[in-house]
């Protein structure tokens, strides 16, 4: 019987993990992220200033395990786990597993500062980079019509 691994994270610790994991038929993997694409986040602040486009640095997890029969992406945010059952819930439902791995990665620290943390704009995500970038040409625009 094949061990079902469910791996949360889709950053640089879970695509790897899956890439060192995919061959080895003992095992069926799940992929747990909120987005459905993997990006590339030092390049982020690029997307941010408008050099390159979004799709640039993004590719679709589906697309990229598409070859492997073993695995499977579920697009979805951690909510809880239940490890008396062996179960993680998400927002979309739940999931059993064997084996589970948590490789969510980072989020911004504003180190309490409520001010920063109201005023800011982080840019941890690409959806965050885009709003970095509409806002900065939006300012731009503002400023050159007075």
């Amino acid at each position: 019987m094949k061990k079902h691994i469910v791996i949360v994270g889709g950053g640089f610790a879970g695509i790897n993990l899956i890439k060192s994991l995919v061959n080895d038929n003992r095992f069926i993997i799940t992929l747990v992220d909120k987005n459905n694409y993997h990006f590339f986040p030092p390049l982020i602040y690029q997307v941010a200033t408008s050099f390159i486009e979004a799709s640039n640095i993004s590719y679709p997890f589906r697309k990229l395990f598409s070859n492997y029969k073993n695995v499977r992406f579920y697009m979805g945010s951690l909510v809880r786990v239940i490890p008396e059952t062996k179960t993680i819930e998400t927002e979309n439902g739940e999931l059993q597993y064997d084996e589970l791995v948590l490789a969510m990665g980072t989020e911004s620290n504003f180190f309490g500062m409520e001010n920063v943390q109201k005023c800011a704009l982080p840019m941890k995500t690409i959806d965050e980079a885009i709003y970095v970038r509409n806002y900065m040409l939006l300012t731009m625009e503002e400023a050159a019509r007075n």
